[in-house]
């Protein structure tokens, strides 16, 4: 049975074909009038995504203000520069004690500055000023002077110590630096009869913490201990390079330190059997560089030295240019010397190998001083051994030799100081890298006044006074260092550009 349900009004139920029946036929303008409308949509859609994106990309007003530098100037603070102090041997007077340094001796130091009173004090014991001299690092510090550039204040030192003592013999000079958190040291030797020891002085109030790394001529060098080296404040530590790097013919030396900065030195001396072969304080070189320059290469007596080459145990007696190329590119290098008093001149080619020591010899110099530029395709670093022996006597032999280790120079630019402490026939060696002569003015701060043309592209000799102050103006661009000859006696230091000065700086908030 199915159930029925009555329609109510007019819903009856209608078949397929007379619902058809009754639907209006579509005509072209009901058509035409449905397109329209459908048009007239899309458009206004479309009108109303545009109106959104246009101002999405109108620029809405913005209010800020241009934040406003404060220009801050340094309080004026003194310069500081560190002299090393007097030369060390290992153990003691009676050669008991050979793991620890004891001073020899003191060594004397001169400087001054182009305005106001220098102050001397040493590291920590007044008591070490003995015989003329220090036995410890000394401190010099500069008077407050103006912060302007024209007004800067220039303060130089050095100090010298003639050996003279068992198989200490020979002169030691340098010049009194400026602490660095890194420092180069080329030259020295680990083999027999030669000792090389590094001292490290934090002249700061803050502890410093060190890490050295060494480099010979067969690669890097593995030294256990060579980092976390505490140097506390105010003082002075004095290690034998051997125990880091035993027997190693050409290091070179890096020194970094995080804390306190520090000023690092080697010194060398030398024993060829029983006799006394020299001795050495050896200052930091310029950092690597496409471009080194060591000016005031002096070499005197040379026929003589060139008969001692042959004995044994003497080859080190020969010029020698010791070159280190950090990294991991090997690189062509050129080496020009160049006389500084017209003579003659030489260069030299060579292709280095990377983290080697080279030590390249310099042969058939004639007597005279040289300038030895070292142009590289990659930044290396260098110095230079000369030697000096006496003149032979009537019988034809010869004793007694000194050495000296050259660093390649700073860059000095407009002026500078140097300080020539006490020792035989002081020298002034600049040379020019220019393209114009530089006409020099060597004006002493208390004496004589001097004045130098340098050529361009070449060198000059000046002597100086000892225990002098020399400002050195009117130029560009020079390098510069003073020497010390005499028959057994042989010494180097560079000529440093001025202190660096903290100008004024911006600070925004």
């Amino acid at each position: 049975m199915t159930d029925y349900i009555e329609p109510v009004g007019d819903d009856y139920p209608v078949d397929d074909d007379e619902e058809r029946e009754q639907k209006p036929k579509r005509t072209a303008k009901g058509a035409a009038i449905v397109g329209v409308r459908v048009l007239a949509g899309t458009i206004g859609i479309g009108i109303a995504a545009a109106a959104i994106v246009a101002a999405a990309l109108v620029p809405l007003p913005t209010v800020s203000t241009a934040p406003v530098p404060v220009t801050v100037t340094p309080v004026p603070t003194a310069q500081q520069l560190v002299c090393p102090g007097s030369l060390f041997q290992l153990g003691d007077e009676t050669g008991q004690d050979a793991t620890t340094a004891s001073p020899i001796g003191a060594a004397p130091v001169e400087f001054d500055s182009t305005s106001g009173a220098v102050t001397e004090s040493p590291l920590s014991d007044p008591a070490a000023d003995v015989d003329g001299g220090t036995r410890e690092p000394v401190v010099l510090s500069s008077p407050v002077g103006d912060t302007s550039v024209d007004d800067d204040v220039l303060i130089s030192g050095t100090q010298t110590q003639v050996a003279a003592r068992g198989d200490f013999r020979g002169l030691a000079a340098t010049n009194c630096s400026q602490a660095a958190t890194e420092t180069w040291l080329v030259g020295g030797s680990t083999t027999t009869g030669r000792t090389t020891l590094i001292t490290l002085v934090n002249p700061s109030d803050t502890s410093s913490s060190v890490n050295i790394t060494i480099a010979g001529e067969n690669g890097a060098v593995s030294a256990p201990g060579a980092e976390g080296i505490v140097v506390q404040p105010h003082s002075q530590r004095v290690l034998s390079l051997a125990g880091f790097a035993p027997d190693v013919l050409a290091p070179v030396v890096r020194v970094v330190s995080k804390g306190g900065q520090i000023v690092a030195n080697l010194q060398q001396s030398t024993v060829r059997g029983l006799e006394p072969g020299g001795v050495d304080i050896i200052g930091s070189t310029n950092a690597p560089s496409t471009t080194q320059v060591i000016p005031g290469v002096v070499v005197a007596n040379s026929a003589t030295l060139q008969s001692r080459l042959g004995e044994e145990g003497y080859a080190d007696l020969a010029t020698s240019l010791r070159v280190f190329l950090p990294g991991e590119v090997g690189s062509d290098v050129s080496v020009d010397v160049v006389s500084e008093t017209g003579g003659e001149s030489s260069s030299f080619s060579i292709t280095l190998d990377p983290g080697v020591v080279t030590d390249l010899p310099v042969d058939g110099l004639a007597d005279g001083s040289y300038t030895v530029t070292v142009a590289a395709e990659h930044p290396v670093v260098a110095g230079l051994r000369v030697s000096t022996v006496p003149a032979a006597d009537e019988t034809g032999s010869s004793s007694g030799s000194d050495f000296a280790w050259l660093a390649s120079v700073h860059a000095l630019s407009d002026r500078a100081l140097v300080t020539v402490a006490a020792g035989p026939r002081p020298q002034l060696h600049l040379s020019n890298p220019g393209e114009e002569d530089a006409e020099v003015s060597v004006d002493a701060l208390t004496g004589d006044d001097l004045e130098v043309v340098v050529p361009a592209g070449g060198s000059a000799v000046v002597d100086l006074a000892e225990n002098t102050t020399y400002e050195l103006g009117g130029f560009d661009t020079l390098y510069g260092s003073v020497s010390y000859q005499a028959d057994t006696a042989l010494a180097s230091y560079a000529v440093l550009p001025p202190t660096t000065i903290s100008g004024p700086i911006e600070i925004y908030p």
